[in-house]
C-alpha cells in the first residue's frame, strides 16, 4: 500500500514538473516565428515581391537554424510572369547586430508567357491556345547579409539583402540558372 501512494504521489509531481515545462516552451515559440516580406528581382530589372514566415528551430549567442516558407512572384517584361512557393533552411551568424546568411532550399514555380500562345490548328492553320503556364521546380541557395535589431535594442525586426541563386527545370529540358536580388524585412511576432 506505501508504495502505491508513492507512486502515485511521483506521478503527481512528475505531472506538476511537466506542466511547468509545457507552461515554459509556449513563451518560446512565439518568439520563434517572425513574419518576411522582401523585394525579389530577377537581375534587379524583373521586379517581384515575396512574403513569408521564418520558424527558428534553435539558436545561441552566435548562430541561429532557421526554417522559412516563401509564397511569391516577378514579373519578367515581355518573357513571363512567375508565381513560386519555396522552402529553405539556413544558418543566419551574428557578429554584434549584423549577421550573415547562408540558406538552401527548394520549391514549385509555375510561369505564364507574356503575350499570345498560338497553337496548329485541325486544319493546318494557326488558332490560339490557352496560357495554362508551365510547372517547374526550383532549388536555391542564397546568402543574406544583414542587422537583427533584436539583439541589442530589442527591436522586434531585422533587415537583410544579398543575391539568391536558383535554378529552374526543366526549362528545355535543362536547368536553368537564375540571379535574384533581394532586400527584405523580418518582424518578430513576440512584439505584437
Amino acid at each position: 500500500m506505501k508504495s502505491l501512494q508513492l507512486t502515485i504521489l511521483a506521478f503527481i509531481c512528475s505531472l506538476h514538473v511537466f506542466a511547468q515545462e509545457r507552461n515554459s516552451l509556449k513563451a518560446p515559440f512565439k518568439e520563434k516565428i517572425a513574419l518576411k516580406m522582401e523585394y525579389f528581382g530577377e537581375l534587379l530589372l524583373h521586379p517581384g515581391l515575396s512574403v513569408g514566415l521564418d520558424y527558428t528551430v534553435t539558436k545561441n549567442n552566435w548562430v541561429t537554424i532557421h526554417w522559412d516558407f516563401d509564397l511569391g512572384g516577378y514579373w519578367h517584361r515581355w518573357n513571363n510572369t512567375s508565381a513560386f512557393l519555396k522552402s529553405s533552411i539556413g544558418s543566419r551568424f551574428a557578429i554584434g547586430s549584423a549577421f550573415v546568411d547562408i540558406n538552401l532550399g527548394a520549391g514549385y514555380m509555375h510561369s505564364w508567357a507574356a503575350g499570345d500562345l498560338y497553337q496548329r490548328a485541325k486544319d493546318g492553320g494557326v488558332e490560339k491556345a490557352a496560357n495554362k503556364g508551365h510547372s517547374h521546380f526550383m532549388s536555391t541557395a542564397s546568402l543574406l547579409f544583414g542587422w537583427d535589431r533584436s539583439r541589442r535594442q530589442k527591436l522586434p525586426w531585422s533587415i537583410y539583402f544579398g543575391p539568391e541563386v536558383y535554378l529552374q527545370s526543366s526549362f528545355n529540358h535543362i536547368f536553368l540558372p537564375h540571379v535574384a536580388a533581394k532586400l527584405g524585412i523580418t518582424y518578430k511576432l513576440n512584439k505584437l
